[in-house]
């Protein structure tokens, strides 16, 4: 009895700690003294796009800062935790609007139509949202950075509203990530190998290539093993950080959620990858996008193998647009705006200067 009072105590604490540090409320941007900045701007406000309501979480250190949409990865992955804990320097240059998407993060919910998780509707709430933001802070572009899905998103909707963007930042950018899986296996076999992994080695021989007409289901359960071994040797979410546990605690830890939204943060993530998972294996950008009308900057890290380096290098030597560059990060895998942060951020701040 003792043992299970001892349990369930343990149990109560944890929830309790959870719940205080789950206010679900903006985080106040302060100086070194514990102050907030004067004129920095930190909310979290809801609003409606494409009739679901959607949560942004705007952070800068000056309001009147050009405005940064930031399209998160996933589909189903809010970065405003990481971010925060990554790369707040960010918010040094920017006004940066952390969008919670329609089914991830604080937007999850179980009453967003199954028929509204699409590319298109996807595409059609960045252009609301994008032209809202402009009228919100009396600029009459802004910049769209996407990271991983993200960037399929971002770029798909600059190439359809350049008019909205001074220009496009594509992080880990997805371009045909049908041959993308196809690297990223072959490379995580030969890591495993190099590395007489025998656990690894089996785990990896019994899986199925899913093929072009595969369903969701299929490239899912394919995807929980390949990506595990992704991220152990370094070409996952970050070269250093190759478990799951420390992302979960910067998720725990972040103070614009409630216990409510933490707890269906992975919920948002899967509900959004079942839905979505096929358009982003059966969209081809190197079909679909020839020219931009936006200036187009990509960031990619030389260990990515989630969406492969090898295959964005490809996608953007074929790009047409009167200005574009590639940047490559040696020491970054999926990651490089929260591994290499000083450089990206350098970058970053002397592109928009231009503008």
């Amino acid at each position: 009895m003792y043992i299970i009072g001892g349990i369930i105590t343990i149990f109560l604490g944890l929830i309790l700690v959870l719940w205080i540090l789950s206010p679900g409320k903006a985080d106040p941007i302060t100086d070194a003294s514990g102050k907030a900045v004067e004129g920095s701007i930190s909310t979290i406000e809801k609003i409606s796009l494409g009739g679901v309501e959607q949560y942004l979480v705007i952070r800068g250190q000056d309001a009147t800062k050009p405005v940064m949409l930031f399209l998160h990865g996933g589909p189903g992955s809010p970065q405003v935790a990481f971010m925060k804990h990554f790369n707040t320097d960010i918010e040094k240059d920017f006004v940066m609007v952390y969008w919670e998407q329609r089914g991830a993060g604080k937007s999850y919910s179980k009453n967003v139509p199954n028929e509204s998780m699409s590319l298109e509707q996807f595409v059609s709430d960045t252009r609301e949202l994008s032209e809202y933001l402009s009228q919100k802070f009396n600029q009459d572009r802004i910049f769209i950075m996407g990271h991983s899905w993200g960037s399929l998103l971002g770029i798909m909707t600059a190439y359809q509203y350049p008019e909205l963007f001074h220009a496009y930042f594509g992080i880990g950018q997805v371009a045909d990530q049908f041959r993308g899986e196809k690297v990223g296996l072959e490379w995580v076999v030969e890591q495993a190998q190099k590395n007489q992994d025998k656990k690894a080695i089996k785990a990896l021989g019994k899986l199925n290539f899913p093929d072009s007409l595969a369903d969701n289901k299929a490239w899912l359960d394919y995807m929980t093993t390949q990506r595990l071994y992704v991220n152990k040797y370094g070409g996952g979410t970050t070269r250093e950080i190759r478990g799951m546990l420390p992302l979960v605690s910067i998720v725990f830890k972040a103070k614009e959620y409630t216990l409510r939204d933490k707890l269906n943060y992975m919920r948002g993530n899967m509900f959004s990858l079942r839905k979505m998972w096929d358009e982003v294996i059966h969209t081809n950008l190197f079909n679909q996008i020839d020219s931009m009308q936006v200036s187009v900057y990509i960031f990619h890290g030389k260990y990515d193998y989630t969406t492969p380096y090898c295959v964005s290098k490809d996608f953007y030597h074929q790009l047409k647009v009167q200005e574009k560059a590639f940047f490559t990060f040696e020491n970054s895998a999926h990651s490089p705006l929260k591994e290499e942060v000083e450089k990206f951020n350098s970058i970053v701040r002397e592109i928009t200067q231009k503008y």
